[in-house]
């Protein structure tokens, strides 16, 4: 295994750095008797680049790889080789000297894809470099780098908070409570996001809304409906007409910003189980709501995990 190096980190203050979390092979890959292909840097080809539309100036991203590094092309028994990214993982991307890590929030263990979200940054070099990716494309990635291991065997209370295009990597955490029929945890899912039209997965959160163990709450606050009154608050009221409207069957939102109250409202002592903090977001928003949510939702600090 290629030991990790100083010029690996990427500078930005991660809170699962790469430098403190060394891969280690998870059970899937061990049952599987296979190998990871990410574990050192290798290439990987965009199959597809699509950019989101979000209502704003702002440019979003969704990009799909598939793996093609020299290692499996020279191998001829091709089926030695998967991809795992656990949930909650990072992968890190290099270009030249530059480093970003990014959440994938959908992967395909044998055939060796994966699709994350990117925010572009107008003045971010990583997203220059982004902004001119075409399909065809090759660029190297490593990882897994994260510490989130979910126990399916132990019932908690999962308490996810993600914040705009965070959201994504989220995803994969919902999915392996709710698909596992057998694990009792419950989710309660809180997005915050500018308005309706940042809300990223919107259908996928709508999906989810149908398991008896998730619940989802989107925090809105400069949500803006084209009424006069709305237009001189600068958001729409609660109880706006159009506001309501817009939302759809079993969605829960609120024109307000996710406080202390309002994490407090998400507990229900009836529910058993270990309660989970895990927050997606910049650092700023991590730091913000790691500090809320230990203390409103009572969650120990070592049970706090930030994407």
């Amino acid at each position: 295994m290629e030991l990790l190096q100083d010029s690996d980190c990427c500078g930005n203050g991660c809170t699962n750095c790469i430098l403190d979390n060394k891969p280690r092979p998870s059970n899937r890959v061990l049952l599987a008797g296979k190998r990871n292909v990410i574990l050192s840097y290798t290439k990987f080809r965009l199959l597809r680049r699509e950019s989101l539309e979000s209502g704003s100036d702002e440019q979003v991203l969704l990009l799909h790889f598939v793996h093609v590094a020299e290692e499996e092309e020279q191998n001829p028994d091709k089926e030695d080789f998967v991809l795992d990214i656990p949930p909650g993982h990072h992968v890190m991307l290099r270009v030249g000297s530059l480093l970003r890590p990014y959440s994938p929030y959908w992967s395909d263990f044998l055939a060796k894809e994966f699709r994350i979200l990117v925010k572009l940054q107008p003045d971010g070099p990583m997203s220059r470099h982004l902004a001119d990716v075409r399909p065809g494309d090759l660029l190297e990635f490593r990882g897994p780098i994260g510490n989130y291991v979910h126990d399916p065997q132990k019932e908690k209370c999962i308490y996810i908070i993600a914040q705009g295009v965070a959201i994504a990597p989220t995803l994969p955490l919902v999915r392996q409570v709710l698909e596992n029929e057998e694990d009792m945890s419950r989710v309660w899912h809180l997005v915050c996001a500018r308005n309706l039209q940042h809300v990223y997965f919107r259908e996928e959160l709508l999906e989810f809304a149908h398991f008896w163990n998730y619940k989802s709450c989107l925090y809105l606050p400069h949500h803006q409906c084209d009424t006069a009154a709305c237009q001189e608050e600068g958001h729409c009221d609660q109880e706006c007409p159009n506001f309501q409207r817009s939302l759809r069957y079993k969605e829960t939102a609120k024109v307000s910003r996710l406080d202390a109250s309002s994490l407090a409202s998400h507990i229900n002592s009836s529910v058993p189980g270990e309660r989970i903090l895990i927050v997606a977001g910049d650092s700023g928003f991590q730091k913000t709501m790691a500090q809320l949510a230990t203390e409103s939702l009572a969650v120990d600090p070592a049970n706090v995990y930030l994407l």
